[in-house]
Order: C-alpha cells, then structure tokens, then sequence
C-alpha cells in the first residue's frame, strides 16, 4: 500500500469514527457503533463529550479563580486564572486542556483537583523579590457572575462580567 493510501484510509476512518461519536444515536445500530467505539477514544484521550452549546444545561457561570501564595518570610504572590474572553481562538485552540480543567476543578467537591493546583502553584510561583524563599500557604479565592438566560435581559456584547467579591473557596499548606 503506498503511503498515499494509507494516509486516505486513515482519513477515511477517523471521519466515519467522528461522524458516529459525533452525533445523537439515530437507531440501534448507531448506538452499537457508539459504544464500540467508546472505549479506544477513551484510551486514546480524543473522547470529546456532549458538546452542549444551544441546548438545555449550557454554561452558566462566568468563573474567575485567584491564588495568593504566602512565603516563609510572609512575602505574598498572586496568580489569577486566564481571563478567557481575552485569549485569542488560536491561542484557546491551544490551551484547551487548561481551559476544561479550570472548568472542571473549580465546582464544588473538587477539592483533590484544588490540592493539586495549590501545589502546583506552590512549586511555580516565584518570590516576590526573588528570594529562596519556601511557599507555606496557598489560599483560593473564587468570584463568578452568573449569566442570565437570554430572556431574562439584554446581555452586553461582551462576556458578562458582573461578578460578585471574592470568596476564599480553599487553603491549602504543605506538609511538614
């Protein structure tokens, strides 16, 4: 098989596989192919979920989170989560696996997913001043507006972005 070929029955496969786990299950037979299909894209990490942009239970929340670490020598750091709005599509193309964890880590009952950000942070952020200085202390706050549904008023032609104050939602310290 000449490499050409190859390339084309690759293409010709992960339209079909796209096509299938893309759309809603139209009869039996989709729904077999579905779920035969289910467990390598999940393996696989190309498993997209439900894509819910015009249907019931889109977004509602417009969420921002902020991190202050504190030093050994009480010098504070802040790190804020990306203002999305203001990220271009090339660049949120890239990003898209931060974007769905910040999605996905900042509802309620995350806390593993909050640890292991304070970590992280905690492990990233520099000092102020540039010291060597250790992090003792991360504390998380979080500020969302919600976002009315259409019918209720007219939204701005931006993000809505009337938010509410900031809430410490989590406060992590490393183990001794």
């Amino acid at each position: 098989m000449t490499r050409r070929r190859a390339v084309n029955a690759f293409l010709a496969v992960f339209l079909a596989v796209l096509a299938i786990d893309a759309f809603r299950a139209a009869g039996s037979t989709h729904q077999q192919l579905k779920d035969a299909i289910d467990y390598p894209l999940d393996v696989t990490g190309l498993w997209q979920g439900p894509w819910r942009l015009y249907g019931p239970g889109v977004d509602k929340d417009n969420l921002r989170v902020r991190a202050e670490v504190t030093f050994a020598d009480g010098a504070t750091a802040s790190w804020t989560s990306p203002d999305w709005s203001r990220v271009s599509a090339l660049r949120k193309f890239a990003l898209a696996r931060h974007m769905n964890y910040f999605s996905n880590a900042l509802h309620a009952g995350k806390e593993p997913a909050w640890d292991g950000l304070c970590a992280f942070l905690a492990r990233t952020m520099r000092h102020p001043q540039g010291k060597p200085a250790r992090a003792t202390e991360v504390a998380l706050s979080l500020r969302g507006a919600l976002i009315p549904p259409p019918s209720a008023m007219m939204l701005p032609a931006g993000p809505y972005l009337a938010f509410d104050t900031w809430q410490v939602i989590w406060v992590w310290r490393p183990a001794p």
